[in-house]
């Protein structure tokens, strides 16, 4: 009897390591754009009123199940992402503000090796800094569409005119979600995300 509950929890061990570690068919294209939509304004909301653990949940669900990334990056992703947002949104400077971008560059690092993507890290870590700081900024928001079109044509390999109508429905979804009107930011941003979906080939 002890010899089959050990081998049972060996078994439950592998099966564990294997659903956490197994590589996966992890695309920036493969997401639910409603889906993506509903977890991106959780996540402007949650931000704007600073709970950090409230973030990591809707955070996980978007690398895990709409990225398709492995359990264990996807955790790790989110704790990052989440401790970048609360880190800007508690900041009582610009400069302390930079100090988020050291776990947003581990976010993109970690997205661009699982999805074996060819965009610069850094460099989608300090364009998406630059989208949180206009959307705080009313005389500057107006640069929003530009911040948004230039961060997908980087993270899709697509020139800035192909991801304009995408961005444009983005800076749109941030004022609405600015102005507490969340349904319709939602709605906006669901249009953002399926005209996101389109900028990359499908994979299964």
């Amino acid at each position: 009897m002890l010899f089959a509950l050990k081998r049972l929890l060996i078994l439950f061990l592998i099966v564990t390591a294997a659903y956490c570690f197994w590589p996966r068919s992890s695309s920036l294209s493969s997401f639910d754009p409603d889906t993506m939509a509903q977890i991106q304004v959780a996540v402007w909301k949650d931000a704007a009123e600073k709970k950090r653990q409230e973030l990591i949940l809707p955070l996980y669900e978007l690398y895990e199940r709409q990225y398709r990334l492995p359990p264990v990056s996807s955790l790790m992703m989110a704790f990052d992402k989440a401790r970048a947002l609360y880190t800007f949104h508690t900041a009582p400077d610009a400069a302390d503000q930079e100090k988020a971008l050291l776990p947003l560059r581990a976010v993109y690092t970690r997205l661009k090796n699982a999805t074996k993507s060819k965009f610069d890290a850094s460099a989608a870590a300090r364009l998406e800094l630059m989208i949180w700081t206009l959307r705080l900024d009313r005389a500057k928001r107006g640069q929003l569409t530009s911040a948004w079109s230039d961060f997908l044509a980087l993270l899709y390999s697509r020139s800035v005119d192909d991801t304009l109508p995408a961005a444009k429905l983005f800076a749109q979804a941030t004022k609405l979600a600015n102005e507490g009107k969340w349904d319709d930011a939602r709605s906006t941003a669901t249009k953002a995300w399926s005209a996101v979906k389109d900028l990359a080939p499908q994979q299964p």
